[in-house]
């Protein structure tokens, strides 16, 4: 599950590069990713028999992890996309192991360790190597964009730690998916009337509508499975798809648009591979999602 989920939303990260160069605008994009998240884990639901649940705690849950996990992080992940190598911004799966150590610390998940802060720190090294002007970057003015799609990390660590405490017992993935879709798609209508920026399928169908549809797919799929690994193993286990993502990420990119690493990059990776190693060893697993309520 760990394995299919990290590939699969890796190859996001040039999905979006796709659909940004096609046209299609940031907020209607991030809108759109919500709502075909929503439709196909609705239909889901209502083949296995799961709707969602519409109390107020579920909604609560609902338009948290919508905002926190798919619109403020795709947002800035769209920003990036067009103006960054789809391989660097994959990069930044590798970070959401370390912060989500920070974030477990800091809600008292677990302990600090001195193993685990030097693998932070290795982890930061890491980063400085890939925005370092002239380093790893085609063009130093990418450096603030690529800084920008790290912010998605830091989305996600907190997200993934913070929903051992807020989701409701006995819920399901595929409805929880649902809900925090919809909920994402909602947040953003507000944002698109504010910036007067709308958008709509014109039935022609191009590369950027079918990378559009493809990148809900992967979202709906990513975050069933996410939901389900962080129940039966807790955040950090999870996290770990920043083992796998940012590899398969450069592997799609090499695919879709023909890029070549560069060096840097190479090092880049040793250090956040080391920091992640050095945080991730020993973890015990925090508590069940849930439990309690």
């Amino acid at each position: 599950m760990l394995l299919v989920g990290a590939c699969g939303y890796a190859m996001t990260f040039s999905l979006n590069r796709i659909a940004i160069t096609e046209g299609v605008p940031v907020f209607p994009f991030v809108f759109w990713q919500g709502v075909g998240a929503g439709v196909i884990a609705l239909v889901a639901g209502l083949v296995v028999g799961q709707r969602p649940n519409l109390t107020g705690r579920y909604l609560r849950f609902y338009f948290i992890f919508g905002f926190v996990g798919i619109a403020l992080p795709y947002t800035m992940l769209a920003l990036a996309a067009p103006r960054v190598p789809a391989g660097a911004v994959g990069l930044t799966l590798t970070l959401s192991p370390i912060l989500t150590y920070a974030f477990a610390t800091l809600f008292r998940l677990d302990r600090v360790r001195l193993l685990r802060v030097t693998g932070i720190l290795l982890g930061l090294a890491g980063i400085l190597v890939v925005l370092a002007p002239g380093a790893s970057l085609p063009e130093p003015d990418m450096a603030p964009w690529l800084l920008l799609a790290f912010g998605s990390p830091v989305c996600y660590a907190f997200g993934s730690v913070t929903v051992v405490f807020l989701r409701p017992a006995g819920s399901q993935p595929i409805p929880l998916t649902c809900g925090i879709a919809f909920a994402c798609a909602i947040l953003m209508l507000p944002v698109m009337a504010a910036a007067d920026s709308w958008w709509l399928f014109d039935g022609t169908m191009t590369e950027g509508d079918w990378s559009l549809i493809g990148g809900g797919a992967l979202t709906a799929c990513f975050f069933v499975l996410g939901l389900e690994i962080i129940r039966m193993a807790g955040p950090v286990f999870f996290s770990t798809n920043g083992y796998i993502g940012p590899l398969a990420g450069m592997g799609w990119a090499a695919l879709y648009f023909g890029e070549v690493p560069s060096p840097w990059i190479g090092l880049a990776v040793a250090l956040l591979f080391a920091g992640l190693f050095l945080v991730n060893r020993s973890t015990p697993p925090p508590p069940t999602a849930g439990a309690g309520r």
